[in-house]
């Protein structure tokens, strides 16, 4: 079988498949959910009018970027997802029913906006707190004996991932506030501009200390970073983007700061996907250890291949029809 750096190309792609639809994930859902939390400090009902229906185009196909992260990892590498599952049913299971909570407050917030108002910002901010935490827990290294969870459940309740969950609720927070700057007008998007400076600062401090505490996990990823070529051109990128960023604030353009961003949350991510691979459920599982079948690899990829361009497509449509700026 021909081979990629070692690895048979098959499993590569496989890998990829997962790690693209994850990423385009946390971009685009990640950002509604930064934005449905700084509704928390926005005390104008009218605002948060304009927030909600920013969000209400889009949303829900932001959302199926999730369901072909799940299907990936479940079709692809059906080991790792019985071990993930089984040791962080409890994040999983939050995560979920945030989700709904968030979708319920978007779509029927006319019923009672204070409620439905409450219930947005209650259900981004359990997601984006879950999702940090599940991804904290994957990298910090999960109990297996390489086919079963060994471990007492509660992994995901350490130090690491805690401070994971808030990181990457900071990062949603900063695609949030471009986000309104991008689709929204007057006095919103003043506040937005004027959020995302104090905002992405945070954030690239938690982000800074997430990347520094994860090398030196059981995980390997200190020895990832002992190679230039790989954190090099990260970090070229990332200070470009935020030199750009601080150049879009400053000629007020509109787009530019959340493009900047959401490529500085790219580089955050590749970043950390470098750190683990090539294990899936660090340190004791690998890509080669979990991957399914070559069939079903052959399969899979290939309804991935059809899929996600059909889905990009939906999101430009949306993206498209609904675009312009938000004003009431």
């Amino acid at each position: 079988m021909q081979e990629i750096g070692g690895f048979p190309w098959l499993e590569i792609l496989s890998a990829a498949a997962l790690a693209i639809s994850l990423w385009i994930y946390l971009l685009l859902d990640g950002t509604d959910l930064g934005v449905g939390m700084l509704c928390a400090f926005q005390r104008s009902l009218e605002a948060r009018h304009i927030i909600n229906l920013s969000l209400l185009p889009v949303w829900d196909g932001n959302e199926t970027w999730l369901v072909l992260t799940v299907g990936a990892l479940l079709g692809l590498f059906p080991l790792a997802y019985g071990i993930v599952l089984s040791a962080l049913y409890v994040p999983v299971f939050m995560m979920l029913l945030a989700l709904v909570v968030r979708g319920m407050a978007i779509e029927y917030r006319h019923y009672a906006p204070s409620l439905f108002d409450t219930l947005l910002v209650v259900g981004s901010l359990l997601t984006a707190l879950t999702q940090g935490i599940i991804f904290g827990t994957l990298l910090q290294g999960i109990p297996t004996d390489g086919q079963h969870y060994t471990g007492n459940g509660v992994e995901w309740l350490r130090p690491f991932p805690l401070y994971c969950g808030m990181a990457l609720a900071s990062g949603y927070c900063v695609m949030g506030a471009g986000w309104l700057i991008w689709r929204c007008t007057g006095e919103l998007e003043v506040w937005g501009r004027h959020m995302i400076r104090w905002l992405v600062v945070l954030a690239g401090v938690l982000l800074g200390g997430l990347l520094a505490w994860s090398t030196r996990l059981p995980t390997g990823g200190g020895e990832h970073w002992q190679h230039l070529w790989l954190w090099l051109p990260l970090a070229i990128a990332a200070l470009s983007a935020a030199a750009m960023l601080a150049f879009g604030l400053l000629r007020r353009w509109a787009f530019v700061p959340l493009a900047s961003v959401l490529v500085m949350a790219s580089c955050a991510f590749i970043a950390l996907i470098a750190a683990v691979f090539p294990w899936i459920v660090p340190p004791t599982l690998t890509l080669h250890q979990a991957v399914a079948p070559a069939s079903t690899q052959r399969f899979l990829l290939l309804a991935f291949a059809i899929l996600t361009p059909i889905t990009l497509l939906y999101n430009t449509w949306a993206f498209r029809i609904f675009s312009g700026k938000i004003s009431g």
